[in-house]
């Protein structure tokens, strides 16, 4: 009862003089209403027993209605049903509904019942909104009690949602019947932490998106103008691993009901890392005299300061030694700079290897540069003169700013037929070598030419070739991959066409990438002959060197015959 009836609607109605359940007063009883004062008396008793139900409702936590009601059936000794808005028992002709509806909509909430009648009362959410027999009870906004009972909400809001109940008492008793409001709205997008954030390369970076919005709305999240993976679909949390700085930039969170337009919200993420060096070239080749430039562009977020080393001591900066910076660009989430460090007039003091090493708040990296007088790399190039079975014929060419002293060519046989590329570097086959001298010339570019003898028919071999000045060896070529004149197969991947052919009499050549685990170091290695490397004849020019040059080859070629003979009679 206290559900229905409050304890200061009873008061209240006890000051008025009137109690309407009963209609206990004869002097508020409407006309035709009036009853005989033993009635009254037994009204009097049925209340007296209700007063009891609440006693035993505190005793035994029963419910207050169902006291009521036994209590009221037991002194009327009548069965008369006791109407408790249950549909199914056909008291009301309208069902329970749940009204999904738009903002500023109006909607008409049904409190039908088969019988009239004698006041009823609306509530939300168990707060009272409406009540027929308090007419100066003012109605919220928007909202109107109709002539049966119905509840009209105008121009629904937001705040409107929520569970309604009509409580109606008729003379077969109260009924009660439930709806619902549901306003649709269209939704909105929060992310956490808002404004800039500064993460660094290696951590986690988590954002969370607050939505709101009826339907519940869908969250997708999209990172640098890419969607994102499905795992981050319809998440409120999104966590990812920063790999590298490429991951700065806009993180959006998109909400959408199908209400209206779809909302967004964003963060912007910015990556902090440690510097990265590239360099054009990690060798300068240059001469004593002149002026060598080594040259790294940083790219670093925050910007880094650069610093130079030679042979791990720091550079001093003088009128001949001079550090260059220029700004090459400035993104919106990095920077990239452009660091030189001249020399002019050159010592052999000067020569040597060099460290770019830039750092900032986030760390320090650094890249080897070598500022060298050593030959540059050569390469080969296509020989005029045809080559014989057992023999080959090279063309190679270099650059030296200082005079060549000589050549050192390293050959060897490698399995033909079928050469996959799993198997195209032979580690465990150890090259033959070979020292040609220098032909002596000054220019700054050499060329020399060089026919291989003594070779297998129809076979394939590598070759690759290194110079020497008074600096040092160059690096290495590309290895030169070729074949022999006769029948034999070459890899599929080196024809042009991709198929599988074999060549008749005309050699083959292919250049691949020389890598220092192919074992051109001096360890482990055959050498048929060696020409003493501190050789060098400087006076000689013209035809008596190129006389010279004839006699030693021809020496050379009797040694290993030699050489091949004493090994053959020592097998036999």
């Amino acid at each position: 009862m206290a559900s229905f009836f409050g304890r200061n609607d009873i008061a209240e109605m006890r000051q008025k003089g009137a109690f309407r359940i009963g209609l206990l007063d004869t002097k508020v009883a409407p006309k035709g209403l009036m009853r005989s004062p033993e009635a009254v008396n037994l009204d009097q008793l049925i209340i007296i027993f209700i007063m009891l139900g609440f006693a035993l409702h505190r005793i035994f936590a029963i419910s207050q209605l169902t006291v009521a009601l036994i209590v009221v059936q037991a002194v009327l000794g009548t069965n008369r049903q006791i109407v408790t808005g249950n549909p199914a028992a056909g008291s009301f002709r309208s069902v329970p509904t749940t009204v999904k509806a738009y903002e500023n909509d109006t909607i008409l909430l049904p409190c039908y019942h088969n019988a009239p009648y004698r006041y009823v009362r609306w509530s939300r959410d168990d707060f009272l909104l409406l009540d027929s027999r308090y007419p100066d009870l003012r109605a919220p906004p928007r909202m109107r009690l109709w002539a049966n009972g119905s509840l009209e909400v105008a121009e629904v809001q937001t705040e409107d949602s929520g569970d309604y109940k009509c409580e109606i008492m008729t003379d077969g008793g109260w009924a009660s019947q439930s709806h619902a409001i549901e306003v649709q709205y269209q939704a909105t997008a929060a992310v956490f932490p808002e404004g800039t954030i500064d993460i660094r390369v290696g951590q986690i970076l988590e954002v969370a998106c607050q939505v709101t919005g009826v339907p519940h709305p869908y969250i997708k999240w999209n990172y640098l103008n890419e969607n994102l993976t499905l795992p981050f679909e319809n998440e409120r949390k999104l966590s990812v691993l920063i790999e590298d700085r490429n991951f700065s930039g806009l993180v959006e969170c998109t909400a959408t009901n199908g209400v209206g337009e779809q909302a967004v919200a964003s963060v912007e993420v910015v990556v902090s890392f440690v510097p990265e060096i590239d360099v054009k070239t990690s060798t300068v080749h240059t001469k004593v005299g002149e002026t060598g430039i080594l040259e790294c562009v940083v790219t670093s977020h925050p910007v880094a300061s650069i610093h130079w080393f030679h042979h791990g001591l720091p550079v001093v900066y003088d009128r001949r030694i001079v550090k260059l910076d220029v700004l090459v660009s400035k993104h919106q989430y990095y920077t990239v700079q452009r660091h030189q460090l001249a020399i002019r007039n050159l010592r052999d003091a000067d020569l040597g290897q060099y460290e770019c090493k830039a750092g900032n708040r986030i760390g320090i990296a650094g890249t080897q540069l070598e500022l060298t007088g050593r030959p540059m790399v050569a390469s080969f190039k296509p020989a005029a003169e045809m080559s014989s079975p057992t023999t080959h014929n090279f063309i190679w060419q270099t650059e030296s700013f200082s005079p060549l002293i000589e050549y050192k060519l390293k050959f060897r046989r490698v399995p033909s037929g079928n050469v996959t590329p799993a198997r195209r570097s032979f580690h465990q086959l150890s090259w033959s070598e070979l020292i040609i001298p220098s032909d002596g010339s000054y220019g700054p570019l050499h060329s020399i030419g060089y026919t291989l003898q003594g070779l297998q028919p129809t076979s394939v071999y590598e070759v690759v070739v290194l110079s020497r000045n008074r600096y040092g060896w160059s690096d290495p070529s590309n290895i030169l991959r070729f074949a022999t004149g006769g029948e034999v197969e070459i890899d599929p991947m080196e024809m042009p066409d991709g198929s599988s052919s074999s060549v008749s009499s005309v050699p083959t050549t292919e250049t691949i990438e020389y890598s220092e685990s192919d074992g051109l170091g001096n360890g482990g290695l055959f050498t048929d002959n060696t020409i003493p490397t501190d050789y060098f004849d400087y006076g000689m020019t013209g035809s008596g060197r190129s006389e010279l040059t004839a006699a030693r080859f021809s020496l050379i070629i009797l040694l290993v015959t030699i050489v091949e003979a004493f090994r053959a009679i020592k097998d036999f």
